[in-house]
């Protein structure tokens, strides 16, 4: 089917939307102890998760040279996401998108943000970059060059975009507002007109987006006032849910391939770990001390979790036992 697009007053291309309605469930999961020293997760053996520290990127020191031998550093990442050795890291206090490549030691600015407090970023498979910008009320899909592609923006739908994420192996964005807590779906095969989850009555938000993630089957949507995630399927209906009585202030989520859910809430014992196939356990996956309380964004590139950590820059572990995805 073909797409459609049409410019809109700011001068903005905006694709067909259909609208994904986020309804709740409740379901409660526990905190737990670990041994600090490996750090594994606590609880259900089911669910037993090892992060082993790989690299640290930025932080103390520079991330790597640029094309002009000059150093580039990190000082605030506030959003993080990584494909095949490339990292890519918002810095709100520079105002800049940066990417690290990680194996050829070369840092440099694909973006300068004009928005200090983006935190909604995604990376593709293909290097394809999304990020939201919150002054535009939009999301810029742009080159790994840094040149812009085109922008999702319906100020009606979407007057605050906080994250944004992909589904159905890229045929697809869904893009959180915070304002109006709704998940927008642009969907690359929809009709103009296709709108998921018409049928749904009465349309029930959630109390707050704060961040979502995806894989293939599912979104994922953090409810910071709420403090629990909840798992969506692709047509909008609750899953499972996460979180619920154990999560201290949750500020980020990623999931993987194989279904495990992270949750990063500024606790001390570290990590919320869970799945659907383990709902009801208590899992806490151990972080180093210092960094536990400064988590901004995680993200996870096949076995490999990034941690986002604010202005002790990004820190990369492996996690074991590894998925390799479904």
């Amino acid at each position: 089917m073909s797409r459609s697009r049409e410019r809109n007053g700011d001068g903005v291309f905006a694709r067909s939307v259909a609208i994904l309605v986020v309804l709740l469930a409740m379901a409660g999961l526990g905190a737990c102890a670990m041994d600090p020293g490996s750090y594994e997760t606590g609880g259900d053996a089911g669910i037993d998760v090892t992060l082993v520290p790989v690299s640290v990127i930025g932080g103390a020191g520079a991330v790597g040279l640029d094309a002009a031998g000059s150093s580039t550093q990190i000082g605030f990442a506030a959003a993080v996401a990584a494909r095949a050795g490339r990292v890519f890291v918002v810095d709100s206090m520079a105002q800049a998108l940066v990417q690290v490549d990680v194996f050829g030691g070369e840092a440099r600015t694909v973006l300068e943000l004009r928005d200090a407090g983006t935190s909604g970023l995604y990376v593709t498979q293909d290097l394809i970059i999304y990020v939201v910008d919150r002054q535009s009320r939009s999301v810029l899909e742009i080159g790994d060059t840094g040149w812009e592609r085109q922008r999702y923006a319906d100020a009606r739908l979407m007057p605050a975009p906080v994250d944004v994420t992909e589904i159905n192996w890229g045929s697809s964005i869904v893009i959180a507002d915070e304002l109006s807590k709704r998940l927008i779906l642009f969907d690359g095969l929809s009709n103009p007109t296709g709108m998921m989850n018409s049928t749904l009555s009465p349309v029930i938000s959630v109390a707050s987006i704060g961040a979502i993630a995806g894989n293939n089957g599912s979104v994922f949507v953090l409810d910071t006032a709420s403090r629990e995630a909840t798992q969506l399927d692709l047509q909008g209906r609750p899953v499972a849910t996460y979180g619920e009585d154990a999560l201290l202030a949750p500020v980020a989520i990623a999931a993987d391939a194989c279904g495990r859910v992270f949750i990063a809430d500024g606790h001390a014992e570290g990590l919320f770990v869970s799945s659907y196939e383990y709902q009801g356990t208590n899992a806490r996956a151990a972080l180093p001390g210092n960094i536990a309380a400064t988590v901004t964004d995680l993200w996870i590139d096949h076995s490999e979790l990034y941690v986002a950590a604010g202005p002790l820059g990004v820190h990369v572990f492996s996690i074991q036992p590894g998925c390799t995805g479904r």
